[in-house]
């Protein structure tokens, strides 16, 4: 069977997508309440959805659900907490696989589908609040994780250079919140953060697999419709989240030392117009392959950095370059990516390095293909672009990207921010976590 595509939107602040071939073997329902990013609410918003992933009323233990999971011939079920854009998404997935494939003709697929109904809608309160123990290992767990991004030298230069490249705007904000935040959250706030992200969430459902799961989409979509028509929503009704930031007209240059084996630096560059293809193409042959001009020169050649490669972030439209460096290294560093881009500019590459970029570019769309969720995940990023273009149509737009285009993209690349994560003289940084 060729794949098939459905979109509906029922009711206002609802939307379901549907994508189904006949080759996958599992069955996957994943639930996103997209928010405004402000600050407090999706850190809330985070605690909200391990709880329920975890128990509810009918499983009010997690061993008990995990016990119910198994049941199921292994389901999947867990949360989604991340950004888009300006935009918060909290959510949950539920996986399992299809029911053609039971022993019994089991229909695990709608019992997995009541799970996640329970999970949302019929929480384990008592008395309008989360059980106090779940609730109190749901802060613990938050704030282990903050603690954790910034012990994580590698995962730190990234957050922060975020929050520097995008400051003053929403984007800035990580959805995993201060830690001074998680240690005042309360187990009264995040019950009120539950009811409104309910009641004030845009909703969207997507259904992904083998197509066997008839009778399950058929009742989440009557119970999330059914809900959707009781309340009030009057939020945005999408066409996309991507959001473009703002234009600096002087790069920042901002220096942060730390105890560590090495240094880490994290450029960012935002184009100043849109051509989704070309621009990916840009930033894989600027540094997105093991062929890019930063492995071979910046890595391999010159052996200035441990690791360096460039990557975009197509929801802010934003290039970020990533490099660990040894200490002493950092401008000469610095010096040679900028160097390496504007060769770039000028069109010193050559149709061969640009081909073989096209067809690495070409062979991560298809992978989309090999499996459900990745498919799922294809399909969500195109809604977040406000479309629903299959893999196979992506390819024959990357085909047409050309060398006037790509020049055009990287043309378009405006300094944002170099942010450096120095490491310090006396530095012996034993037990650091290295990212390479």
């Amino acid at each position: 069977m060729a794949l098939k595509l459905g979109k509906e939107s029922p009711v206002n602040g609802l939307v379901f997508t549907n994508t189904q071939d006949d080759k996958f073997r599992t069955e996957a329902v994943i639930v996103r309440f997209i928010t405004p990013l402000e600050r407090v609410m999706p850190q809330r918003y985070r605690c909200v959805s391990k709880l329920l992933s975890e128990s509810c009323a009918r499983f009010p233990e997690k061993k008990l659900l995990s016990k119910e999971t198994m049941r199921l011939y292994g389901a999947q079920f867990g949360a989604l907490n991340y950004s888009v854009g300006k935009y918060a998404v909290t959510g949950f997935s539920a996986s399992t696989i299809a029911d053609r494939f039971t022993f019994g003709g089991e229909k695990v697929t709608l019992e997995m589908a009541r799970l996640l109904l329970d999970c949302i809608f019929e929480p384990n309160l008592t008395d309008g609040l989360f059980d106090r123990t779940s609730f109190e290992n749901a802060k613990h767990d938050l704030i282990t994780m903050i603690r954790k991004q910034k012990n994580n030298r590698h995962s730190y230069a990234l957050e922060r250079a975020r929050q520097l490249t995008f400051a003053g705007e929403p984007m800035e904000l990580n959805t995993l919140g201060t830690l001074e935040d998680a240690e005042a959250l309360t187990n009264e706030c995040v019950a009120e953060a539950y009811r409104k992200l309910l009641e004030t969430a845009f909703i969207s459902i997507s259904f992904c697999g083998g197509g066997t799961n008839s009778e399950a989409q058929q009742l989440i979509k009557e119970r999330f419709t059914e809900f959707a028509k009781n309340r009030d929503y009057k939020g945005e009704n999408f066409e996309r989240l991507t959001a473009n930031s703002k234009l600096r007209s002087e790069p920042q240059f901002v220096t942060e030392t730390e105890s560590q084996s090495q240094s880490k630096i994290v450029m960012s560059y935002k184009f100043a117009e849109e051509d989704e293809f070309a621009v990916r193409m840009a930033s894989l042959l600027f540094g997105g392959t093991p062929f890019s001009k930063l492995f071979v020169n910046v890595r391999e050649k010159l052996s200035l950095c441990y690791y360096c490669q460039s990557s975009v972030s197509g929801d802010v439209n934003t290039l970020v370059v990533d490099s660990g460096v040894g200490r002493g290294n950092e401008q000469k560093a610095i010096d040679e990516i900028k160097w390496q881009l504007e060769l770039l500019k000028n069109g010193e590459f050559t149709d061969e390095e640009l081909e073989n970029t096209r067809r690495y570019y070409i062979s991560a769309v298809r992978s989309a293909y090999d499996f459900s969720a990745d498919m799922n995940a294809w399909f969500f990023r195109r809604f977040t672009r406000g479309d629903m273009l299959t893999p196979a149509e992506a390819e024959e737009m990357i085909r047409a990207v050309d060398r006037e285009r790509v020049l055009k993209a990287l043309s378009s690349l405006v300094p944002d921010t170099v942010f450096v994560y120095e490491a310090s003289e006396n530095s012996a940084a034993e037990n650091e976590e290295e990212d390479v």
